[in-house]
């Protein structure tokens, strides 16, 4: 049976992108509403299913919310592109889990933590899933973020960032 270009772009896609998780320090346990109240800073790279790759820089600002939660503004510079802001809102939900909004996001977002692992799952407004990792490092200040965005169960994009708690 002979396949067309278009039959075959799905499975080479699906080759082109690296699903690995970042891995966490041994026996780390990550608090986020902790990691992110005060300053921190993101740098990475945004490599898209087109072939193209941006620099991504984003400066947070968060702050407890008075009852275990986190609220946490971002400013986000991709490539070339005018600075966005984005907001999050978390809610403890159970031990080990969060709920919350995202400005970005359409319906909630849902954080599972364990150890020093934290899963970030929702879906954008534009309807593509996002499943987000983070992972604190040895030094309890850093965490590796490997953020996969699908369309279709296709990956299509995929930002590998090291954010560092700056207070």
């Amino acid at each position: 049976m002979r396949r067309t270009a278009a039959a075959l772009l799905p499975l080479a896609l699906a080759g082109c992108m690296d699903d690995s998780t970042p891995a966490a320090a041994p026996g780390a346990t990550l608090d986020p509403v902790a990691f992110f109240a005060g300053r921190s800073m993101g740098e990475g790279t945004l490599d898209l299913l087109v072939g193209k790759s941006e620099q991504i820089r984003v400066r947070s600002l968060g702050r407890r919310d008075g009852n275990g939660g986190l609220v946490l503004v971002q400013e986000i510079r991709q490539g070339d592109n005018a600075p966005r802001r984005r907001s999050w809102t978390l809610r403890p939900n159970g031990a080990g889990r969060y709920t919350g909004e995202l400005t970005d996001a359409r319906g909630p977002v849902d954080v599972e933590v364990a150890g020093g692992l934290a899963r970030i799952r929702y879906t954008m407004k534009n309807g593509m899933a996002v499943d987000q990792t983070l992972a604190l490092q040895p030094d309890g200040r850093t965490l590796r973020n490997s953020f996969n965005v699908r369309k279709f169960g296709i990956q299509v994009a995929r930002l590998d960032e090291v954010i560092r708690k700056l207070d």
